[in-house]
């Protein structure tokens, strides 16, 4: 199944500070996701259940994403290096920012 990808605008603006090589990697971790996303990454628990990470461990990174199978949707949350728990949080934060606009919008 393919997907279409979405970057939330932090994940936009994270992948654009990455350097050339970084940015190739992930750029090539994003391909994977639209063609298999439902196949690779490890799915996350608690308040991120029904996010998934994909690691990329040679830089130490983590893209965070969901999925929305019914219209076949990859939405990129974020990308950072783990320390402490940071891009959880992150991603915590931006999937409350797209649930606040998707309910908004269905008002």
């Amino acid at each position: 199944m393919k997907y279409d990808i979405e970057l939330t605008n932090l994940a936009a603006k994270q992948l654009k500070k990455m350097d050339g090589s970084v940015k190739q990697m992930l750029l090539k971790g994003i391909k994977r996701l639209a063609e298999r996303g439902d196949t690779i990454g490890k799915p996350l628990g608690g308040e991120l259940a029904g996010c998934r990470e994909l690691k990329f461990r040679a830089d130490g990174l983590r893209l965070i994403y969901t999925m929305d199978n019914g219209k076949i949707v990859i939405t990129i949350l974020t990308i950072a290096k783990r320390e402490d728990d940071v891009v959880f949080q992150m991603a915590l934060n931006e999937l409350k920012k797209e649930i606040a606009a998707a309910w908004s919008s269905s008002r």
